[in-house]
């Protein structure tokens, strides 16, 4: 599995990809799903280059490596609710019509971000279990 982190083209084909996802997405009115897909594939095109930059590198010690994808997990819930947060504050500048989104959407997104937090800890660590690791 870290081999597979290592390797650059799979990085380089998400970014593309979240690329020209991201050029539809500024010429598309508003939309809760859309923004959600903005903000999750944006952190998740982070944590890629993240992962790929430090975990993959070297070999770590078990604890050292469960612990690294836990932080990781959190990090990608936490970066799910704020990067959407960034991009719903973004399309409402962009349009400049009004409110893209409404009170209720954005503190659904809001109410949401400690939970997906949590939920992305427990996603990594359990990763980090069923991956392993690399002897260290």
């Amino acid at each position: 599995m870290l081999a597979f982190l290592s390797g650059g083209r799979w990085v380089t084909a998400i970014t593309a990809v979240y690329a020209l996802y991201a050029l539809v997405w500024i010429s598309l009115e508003g939309g809760l799903i859309n923004t959600l897909i903005m903000g999750v594939g944006g952190t998740a095109v982070s944590g890629a280059y993240l992962a790929r930059r430090v975990v993959a590198k070297r070999p770590l010690a078990l604890w050292r490596w469960l612990a690294g994808t836990a932080v990781l997990g959190l990090l990608f819930g936490l970066g799910c609710g704020l990067l959407t947060l960034f991009f719903m504050a973004v399309k409402t500048g962009l349009h400049a019509h009004g409110p893209e989104f409404t009170p209720t959407e954005i503190a659904w997104v809001w109410q949401r971000t400690p939970l997906w937090a949590f939920v992305g800890l427990l996603a990594g660590l359990g990763l980090g279990m069923l991956v392993g690791k690399d002897e260290g």
